[in-house]
Order: structure tokens, then sequence, then C-alpha cells
């Protein structure tokens, strides 16, 4: 009876252990962008002129989505966005939404279509997403008052809506997000970018 209780105990064990290496392997990798300052860049929006990040950089949170509209999750992602960071705007908050080497009518045609009202930053050859280490998209990338890229969210979040107020609200409250969980959030219904 012993030598069984004894056994049962080692099987716990190398079963616990094996659990906590697993779960370990699977964490995910901290992205390149996060906790660094936002690089700065100027784009070509949809409905004229252009956006210029630093004209904007250390006076606004600015929150960055890279989407495109064959994407899936990135047009399920986007109206939440827009939606959630509109009632920002009072408080600093400002929005675009990057778009990927995609055709302006076909941009357009999509916007109206689902009634989506956001400023659309054209990224014609994907620098930008170059330099914000897109490699999935729907990317969100919440930048703070400080300049630093303070989250960097990859995939379609099941509570993004609730997800994105809580990291406004605590970045509107002066609090960093960095260190929080500095991991980034990579969900199964991201898309790989093409190249």
């Amino acid at each position: 009876m012993k030598k069984l209780s004894l056994l049962m105990v080692v099987i716990t064990l190398c079963i616990s252990t094996l659990w906590v290496i697993s779960t370990s392997a699977q964490k995910e990798e901290q992205h390149p962008s996060l906790g660094k300052d936002a690089p700065a860049f100027k784009l070509d929006l949809l409905d004229g002129g252009n956006f210029d990040l630093s004209a904007v950089k250390g006076k606004k949170i600015i929150v960055l989505d890279f989407w495109a509209t064959w994407c899936p999750p990135c047009r399920k992602a986007l109206p939440i966005l827009a939606e959630v960071t509109a009632s920002y705007a009072d408080k600093d908050v400002v929005f675009y939404a990057v778009n990927l080497q995609e055709e302006k009518d076909k941009i357009t045609d999509f916007l109206a279509k689902e009634k989506i009202k956001c400023l659309v930053a054209l990224d014609k050859d994907a620098t930008v997403a170059k330099l914000y280490n897109v490699d999935g998209i729907p990317q969100s990338v919440i930048i703070g008052k400080d300049g630093v890229v303070q989250v960097v969210h990859v995939g379609l979040l099941p509570d993004l809506k609730e997800q994105l107020k809580k990291e406004l609200d605590d970045l509107v409250a002066g609090k960093s997000l960095i260190g929080k969980d500095a991991t980034i959030t990579k969900k199964p219904a991201e898309e790989k970018k093409e190249k």
C-alpha cells in the first residue's frame, strides 16, 4: 500500500512538472514593438491629406489597426475599434485604420457597405507594417501619450470591446500597460499578411 501511494505521488509530480514545462513553452513571446518608442511615419489618408504620426505622438493616445478588407477577423474588429475609440475622442484618443496594400475603391466600398466611419491611412507598400513588425492581421497597436508602444494585439480578441475600453481607461488615467502583461496577445482568428 505504501509503495502504491509513493508511486502515485511520483506520478503526480511528474505530470505536474510536465504540465509546467509545456505551459511555459506555450507562453507567447513579447512582441518586438512592445515598450519601444513608436516609429514615426507619414501615410496618405483615404479621404485626402495625410497622417503624420509625429504630429500627435507624445500628445495623444494613438490606436493603430493594421487591416485589410479580405481578412474576416479584420472585418469584425474594425467596427468595434472605430466605435470604442470614437467614444474616447474627448479624452485625447485618436484612431487610424492602417489599410495594407489595397485599392482605394475597394476600401471605400467596404466602409460604405459596413457603415464604418474612421480615418484610414494607406500603407500601399506595407512599409509601416514592417516598422511595427506586423506578421499577422488584424494587429492593433496602442501608443501611449509618452510615445511608447503600450499594447500590441494580433488577431481578433473575443472580448475586444471590453479589453480595449480597459486599456484606454488605464492609459487615460496615466497608467503604463507595459509589464502588466508584456506579451503579445495572439488569437487563433488572425490572418497571415500577404507578402
